[in-house]
């Protein structure tokens, strides 16, 4: 049996993913990453209930720390279905709040948004099976042209992005340009990463899940706002374009990582379903690289620990 790995799966597009999975891969084992047991718990009894799957597993995660995702890479070794055919790098936070830092001492947005996802991903590359997919949840807040209303992205060098300056500008701008530049970090990734796997079967591409009302990710917002994002704005996804349910998302989502139909794509940038152009940066090789080795030095993370098995 192979394993199926989502991060944040306990809630929102995470959850509507693992649930559309445990429908479309009866077979498979899926692995719900998380950082609260009981959340986590309580999504697998709705998912069990709901479809019957029984292989349902919760494997803690925090990705603000370094520690805690080399101590799932261990579990993963230690699983007797370690085998990965599907890995969702799905999780992730907006800060509109004063600057906040990860464990290992790494402006948050970027650590949990980029940096751990990048690290996990290495670190579970040589327990992919040959044909393997590498999903990336990103975001359409990274490209400016399509105006979406958040800050858009700056990207000068990583390094920058770990220890920002701080200025006097509103937390929520702040945030927002720390989000979205974050987002098409995840996309820098997929394209470099998808590169350095040309020699393998193993695909990578990036999501873009549109905007999700009533999802977690306004947990920082003023109450005002929260109530709005949860209550409100739900109403956009009748008719709004690229506005969708957590459903929608998350199916479209579990589809591209996993079913038929989306086999032969990598490298690729997904909005919902169809295939579109990230952003100018997003092909910027000298910003793959850069973000590349400076996630690599900052991880740590060695060449040996990155082999992977070529069939």
């Amino acid at each position: 049996m192979n394993s199926i790995i989502i991060t944040g799966a306990n809630s929102g597009i995470g959850f509507q993913c693992a649930l559309h999975l445990a429908k479309i891969a009866p077979k498979e084992q899926i692995i719900l990453a998380c950082r609260n047991e009981k959340s986590a718990n309580e999504a697998i009894a709705k998912i069990n209930k709901i479809t019957g799957h029984t292989h349902l597993k919760f494997i803690p995660l925090e990705l603000s720390s370094f520690q805690s995702i080399k101590g799932f890479r261990e579990l993963i070794l230690n699983d007797e279905n370690n085998k990965i055919i599907a890995i969702y790098n799905n999780a992730g936070i907006q800060i509109i709040d004063k600057t906040q830092y990860t464990l290992d001492g790494i402006e948050s947005t970027f650590g949990v948004n980029h940096l751990g996802p990048f690290y996990l991903t290495l670190l579970l590359l040589p327990f992919m099976e040959s044909h393997a997919s590498i999903t990336f949840t990103s975001s359409g807040t990274h490209d400016p042209f399509q105006k979406t209303g958040i800050a858009p992205p700056v990207y000068k060098d990583a390094l920058s992005l770990v220890n920002p300056v701080e200025t006097s500008e509103n937390p929520n701008i702040v945030g927002q340009r720390r989000y979205s530049t974050s987002k098409l970090c995840n996309i820098l990734t997929v394209y470099e990463l998808q590169n350095r796997l040309s020699n393998t079967f193993i695909r990578v591409n990036a999501f873009d899940p549109g905007m999700v009302p009533g999802t977690g990710l306004a947990r920082t917002y003023s109450p005002f706002l929260r109530f709005i994002w949860k209550n409100i704005m739900p109403v956009l996804t009748l008719f709004q374009k690229n506005t969708n349910t957590p459903q929608v998302s998350g199916k479209n989502l579990a589809n591209l990582g996993y079913a038929k139909e989306y086999s032969l794509f990598n490298g690729k940038y997904f909005e919902g379903k169809k295939i579109i152009k990230s952003s100018e940066d997003s092909y910027n090789k000298e910003y793959q690289l850069d973000l590349w080795n400076t996630s690599v030095r900052l991880t740590g993370i060695s060449q040996q620990e990155t082999i992977v098995k070529i069939d």
